[in-house]
């Protein structure tokens, strides 16, 4: 329906254009008392329901949608004529336009083919943007390659039993895996640099094909192109294919030679990696390979999932098949708990507190403030304001995240409530007399606490006199903060949090030294009703130890998902 006071009329010689129908021309005409709606037919008439929309911004009338079934009219200005299959009057810039639009589809619906982890639906739009001559961009290549190298789960295809290698579901993953040749051509012939993902995908495809010396080459040239560009960086993930590769063959030899490389580019195993390279030592029978990777597991590891727990009692049941009958040095392999005072109830031993040494210490707290100066959106002014609070303040041997504090118990958009925080430092001076406190919190929720309330402010003003407050400017993130002063502390030092520091401020730490000292100086805490209950680090650190020719792995009760971030789920 048409606003009241507009009208329709006809014949108009002026504002006339064709619209994309082909059909219809159509052009609002403005007055100074009134709005008109030009319509010229090319010899058509509407059918019931065509709708017209227009909008004029001028007078800010909007007429939303409407229909009306006209009769026949001649055209007056331009008589719109059809040529074969062509629309008419489609320009050039309609033309471009419209191919823009496809190929924007295109790359969307391989993002969507990524997203749903859909090899097959990826390798189809390959191959219809080459029939169409549509250019793919590096992220839409990368995905495709990433999917035939078998998605997420590519490793899942690497341990398959005879009948499921040749199940028609791997055949055809096969069949789609081999086009990582075009591919590559593609990339070539069109100048599109690699990065890391596409060697990974590449060296992946490799190992699944049973080439795990190719998979290590192509890690190799991604080392070599890491030279001339930071894209191309490598990383655990790019020498994985060819390391898991060598262990499923039973290469050992060649195993080694990877976790050699990884060690001089400064790059950490894990878990996944030692654990294949103990399966292979155990297959093959290898003492000396398997000696080194217990230590290594020693060194870096702390808690085993259960299917390490498995590999590691193959393990040491084939030592003892190696030992004769009656010969010393035989062990006995066997699952049990440790009391809350560590003592393990099978062997008897004494479970130990690994914390660091001070030297230990210093490195950790040293790389700590090194990345907080590089990554600080305020600059490095204001954590060097910090380290200088602490030096002349400290030292601070209870560290007290704040904002972890003040949002327990609270919804993910609760309100931060600075009582709790209060009756935090009021429990650790009851418990600690000797320690001195220090609540580390962003200013923001100090602004919050103390708008427009003289007795809130008075509280905050007493805690910052008696230096048992640091507010951290606007625009930094607190968590560098709190962390390195815990550090800084020493052995005595703890920090109350219930924050499992597993996000990507403490991935970039990824130290053998951060587990070992979250294990040791972790406070968690528990608040309802202002009332604090305070859980203390354990008396022994729940990791792999050794003592003499006793071993004692801790088995994790934690599912591992293994998606693109490596998360952890609880079970």
């Amino acid at each position: 329906m048409l606003k009241r006071g507009v009208s329709i009329f006809r014949g108009s010689k002026t504002f006339v254009e064709a619209n994309r129908c082909g059909h219809v021309a159509v052009a609002p005409r403005c007055t100074p008392k009134r709005l008109g709606l030009v319509v010229e037919n090319s010899g058509t008439t509407f059918s019931r329901g065509c709708s017209v929309r227009y909008k004029c911004v001028q007078s800010r009338h909007y007429f939303g949608w409407f229909s009306e079934r006209l009769g026949p009219m001649s055209a007056t200005k331009r008589p719109i004529e059809e040529v074969g299959n062509v629309k008419p009057h489609e320009t050039e810039e309609d033309k471009r336009r419209k191919l823009t639009e496809n190929k924007e589809r295109l790359m969307r619906e391989i993002h969507n083919a990524g997203r749903d982890q859909d090899a097959e639906k990826a390798v189809g739009l390959f191959d219809r943007a080459l029939d169409l001559g549509y250019p793919l961009n590096q992220k839409a290549l990368q995905t495709i390659l990433h999917l035939i190298a078998g998605g997420e789960e590519w490793m899942d295809h690497l341990y398959l039993s005879k009948e499921e290698y040749d199940s028609p579901e791997q055949k055809r993953r096969r069949s789609l895996s081999a086009r990582d040749a075009d591919i590559y051509k593609y990339l070539k012939s069109n100048s599109i640099e690699m990065n890391e993902f596409m060697y990974t995908g590449l060296a992946r495809i490799a190992t699944l094909s049973g080439n795990p010396e190719g998979a290590l080459r192509i890690a190799n040239d991604c080392k070599v192109k890491d030279k001339g560009s930071a894209k191309a960086k490598p990383r655990l993930r790019t020498y994985t294919p060819a390391l898991l590769g060598f262990c499923h063959a039973g290469n050992l030899e060649k195993a080694m030679e990877v976790e050699s490389e990884l060690r001089r580019l400064e790059i950490g195993l894990t878990e996944h990696e030692y654990r294949a390279m103990l399966s292979c030592a155990t297959r093959t029978k290898n003492e000396t390979y398997g000696t080194y990777i217990l230590e290594c597991m020693l060194r870096e590891i702390t808690k085993v999932e259960e299917q390490t727990a498995q590999v590691l009692e193959e393990y040491f049941n084939m030592k003892n098949e190696i030992l004769e009958d009656g010969q010393d040095g035989k062990y006995v392999v066997t699952r049990g708990l440790v009391s809350a005072e560590g003592v393990c109830q099978e062997s008897g031993l004494q479970v130990q507190r690994l914390d660091l040494k001070e030297g230990e210490m210093k490195t950790l707290a040293e790389k700590i403030r090194g990345l907080a100066l590089k990554r600080e959106a305020k600059g490095d002014w204001a954590f060097q304001n910090f380290s200088q609070y602490l030096q002349r303040h400290g030292p601070f041997d209870m560290i007290i995240d704040g904002a972890n504090v003040g949002f327990f118990g609270q919804s993910k958009k609760g309100i931060f409530t600075f009582a709790q925080v209060e009756a935090m430092v009021a429990k650790v001076k009851e418990m600690w007399p000797d320690k001195k406190p220090l609540v580390i919190l962003h200013r923001k929720r100090i602004q919050q606490f103390t708008w427009r309330n003289n007795e809130n402010e008075e509280i905050v003003e007493n805690m910052k006199s008696r230096k048992e407050l640091f507010s951290t400017p606007a625009g930094s993130n607190d968590d560098w903060y709190w962390i390195y002063a815990a550090v800084l502390s020493g052995q005595k030092g703890l920090i109350v949090t219930n924050d499992e520091m597993r996000d990507h401020i403490f991935q970039t730490l990824e130290s053998k030294f951060f587990t070992r000292w979250k294990l040791c100086h972790q406070v968690h805490f528990t608040i309802y009703d202002n009332k604090v209950d305070l859980v203390e680090p354990g008396k022994y650190t729940t990791a792999i130890q050794r003592s003499g020719q006793n071993w004692h792995f801790p088995v994790t009760k934690e599912k591992v998902v293994r998606k693109r971030h490596e998360k952890k789920v609880a079970d």
